[in-house]
C-alpha cells in the first residue's frame, strides 16, 4: 500500500488495471466503491469510459456501486451519460439492466439519451430508447391535401421511424413529460421532428374509416403532423400510437419496472372481520339501550291500524309553517277503520309540545328584558412600587459605589474608563491588561489610548 492511500483510492487504481480479482479482495477487506478522484469520477464511471472495461465495471455493479453516481461540471452526469458520450452499447445496457436511470439531466441540462444523439451515435440512441419508450416502430407519414391521398396514397406518404418516450427533469415526478420523435430510418441519431405531446393536440383515429390516422399539432411551434399505420388496414398498431401519446403504454416499460409498486392495502383475515362486526353490534346494542324512550303521543290507538302522515303540502323546508297556512293546523292524523273509511283529525299547535330537551345555556343572556353589562372600576390605581421602596439605600450597588462589575473578571467593580471610547467596562488591573495586549474596548474593540480611575462619590 503507497503512503497516505487508503483501500478505497487502491481499490480505484485497481479499476484502470482492469484487476477485477483485485477489486473484490479489497473490498472485501473493506473498501468503498465510491472514492473520487481530483475529477469527481468513481470507480464505476471510469470502467464506463472505456470499452475494454465491461467486466469491471460489471464486477463494480454487483459489489453494489452506485449505478446514478452523478459527476457534476459540465461534460459530467451518471455513468450512463459517459457511456451514451461514447457510444459503448453494451456499457449502455449493462447500466439500463441495473436500474440506472435515463431520465436524469447533467449540468449541461442533457440526458443520456440526448447525448448519444448530439455524439451522432445511432446505436446507442436505439439502446436507449427502446428501454425508454412507451411506442416504437413504422408509420407512415401523410402529406398533402386529403383529397389527393384517395388518388394516389403512395406518393402523399413516406415511412417513418416513430419513438413516444418520457423527456428528462430536474424533479422526475409522475406523470412524465412525452415527446414524439420521428427519423427518417432507424440509423439517424438526430430525430427529423420533436413534439412536446404535453403542448400539443391530438386528434384521435376514426376507427370507422378504412385507413385511420393520428392527427398531432403543436401548439408552440405550429407543426402538423398525420400519422398512419405501416399497413393500411393495421388499426390496432395506430390504436396503440395514439394510447401512447396519451401516457397508456401497450406493455410497461422497462424503466418503470425497477420501481416496484406499492400495492393496495390487504384486507385483515377473517378472525379480525368477525371481532370487529362483534364490537360494532355490541356498541350498537348498548346505544339503543341508553336511548331515552320517546313518549307515546296515542297510547290508546292501536300500531298496525294507524299512521300518521306529515302535511307537506302546508309545511317549508324543516317543518317551518307556511304562510298561508293556519297555523292551529300543523299535523294531520290519518286513521284508517275497521271498514276502510279514512277519518282525519286536526291536530293544535297548543296540544303539541315544543319544549326544547336541551338544558339551558349557563349565563344565557335574557331577550326578554334589558341587557345588563359588568360594571368597570374607574378609580385610579396606585403605579407606585413599594417593594422598590423599601430597599436599603445603596442595595445593589458594589462597595465603591458603582452600579456594575468587571466584565473580564466579573469579581471587582468597574472603575476604569477607557480612552477616547469612554466606555466603562472593567477594573483597572483587567483594563491595563486589556490595553498592554492591545485587544481594545472590551465594548467596542476600540483602540485604548489610556486608561482612567474613576471615583464615585
Amino acid at each position: 500500500m503507497g503512503q497516505g492511500q487508503s483501500k478505497d483510492e487502491l481499490l480505484y487504481q485497481q479499476v484502470s488495471y482492469g484487476n477485477t480479482e483485485g477489486i473484490k479482495s479489497l473490498h472485501r477487506d473493506g473498501a468503498g466503491l465510491e472514492w473520487r478522484d481530483k475529477d469527481a469520477k468513481t470507480p464505476l464511471i471510469v470502467a464506463c469510459m472505456n470499452p475494454h472495461l465491461y467486466n469491471v465495471a460489471k464486477t463494480l455493479i454487483e459489489l453494489g456501486a452506485n449505478v446514478n453516481a452523478y459527476r457534476p461540471g459540465r461534460h459530467g452526469g451518471t455513468p450512463l451519460h459517459h457511456a451514451a458520450k461514447r457510444g459503448f452499447e453494451s456499457i449502455i445496457k449493462l447500466l439500463l439492466v441495473h436500474g440506472a436511470n435515463p431520465l436524469i439531466l447533467n449540468d449541461d441540462c442533457l440526458t443520456a439519451l440526448e447525448v448519444a444523439r448530439a455524439k451522432g451515435h445511432g446505436g446507442a440512441v436505439r439502446t436507449i430508447e427502446s428501454h425508454l419508450c412507451l411506442f416504437s416502430g413504422w408509420l407512415r407519414e401523410l402529406h398533402g391535401p386529403g383529397f389527393l391521398e384517395v388518388v394516389a396514397p403512395q406518393l402523399l406518404s413516406r415511412k417513418v421511424w416513430v419513438v413516444v418516450l418520457p423527456v428528462g427533469s430536474r424533479t422526475l415526478t409522475k406523470p412524465y413529460k412525452l415527446e414524439l420523435a420521428i427519423y427518417s430510418n432507424m440509423q439517424d441519431a438526430q430525430p427529423r421532428t420533436v413534439i412536446a405531446l404535453w403542448k400539443a393536440n391530438l386528434h384521435e383515429p376514426k376507427l370507422h374509416q378504412s385507413d385511420p390516422s393520428v392527427t398531432i399539432v403543436d401548439q408552440t411551434t405550429k407543426t402538423r403532423v398525420r400519422l398512419g399505420p405501416a399497413s393500411e388496414n393495421d388499426k390496432q398498431q395506430i390504436t396503440f400510437f395514439s394510447n401512447a401519446c396519451k401516457g397508456i403504454p401497450q406493455a410497461s416499460p422497462a424503466f418503470l419496472q425497477n420501481n416496484a409498486p406499492t400495492g393496495p392495502p390487504t384486507a385483515p383475515p377473517a378472525a379480525e372481520d368477525t371481532e370487529l362486526a362483534m364490537a360494532i353490534n355490541a356498541s350498537l346494542q348498548s346505544a339503543i339501550q341508553e336511548r331515552p324512550a320517546f313518549p307515546d303521543t296515542q297510547p290508546n290507538s292501536d300500531a298496525s291500524s294507524s299512521s300518521t302522515a306529515v302535511n307537506t303540502g302546508n309545511h317549508g323546508f324543516l317543518g317551518t309553517p307556511n304562510s298561508n297556512t293556519n297555523e292551529n293546523e300543523l299535523v294531520q292524523e290519518t286513521k284508517t277503520g275497521g271498514n276502510g273509511d279514512h277519518h282525519q283529525r286536526h291536530v293544535n299547535a297548543s296540544e303539541l309540545d315544543f319544549n326544547p330537551s336541551a338544558p339551558p345555556i349557563v349565563g344565557d343572556i335574557p331577550t326578554d328584558g334589558p341587557i345588563q353589562y359588568p360594571s368597570i372600576d374607574l378609580s385610579p390605581v396606585d403605579m407606585a412600587s413599594s417593594d422598590v421602596e423599601k430597599l436599603p439605600n445603596g442595595e445593589g450597588k458594589t462597595a465603591s459605589g458603582s452600579g456594575s462589575s468587571c466584565v473580564i473578571c466579573l469579581d471587582a467593580p468597574a472603575e476604569g474608563a477607557c480612552i477616547p471610547c469612554g466606555h466603562v467596562a472593567g477594573c483597572m488591573s483587567c483594563l491595563n491588561e486589556v490595553k498592554s495586549k492591545k485587544w481594545g474596548c472590551p465594548v467596542c474593540r476600540g483602540k485604548i489610548d489610556q486608561i482612567i480611575k474613576l471615583y464615585h462619590v
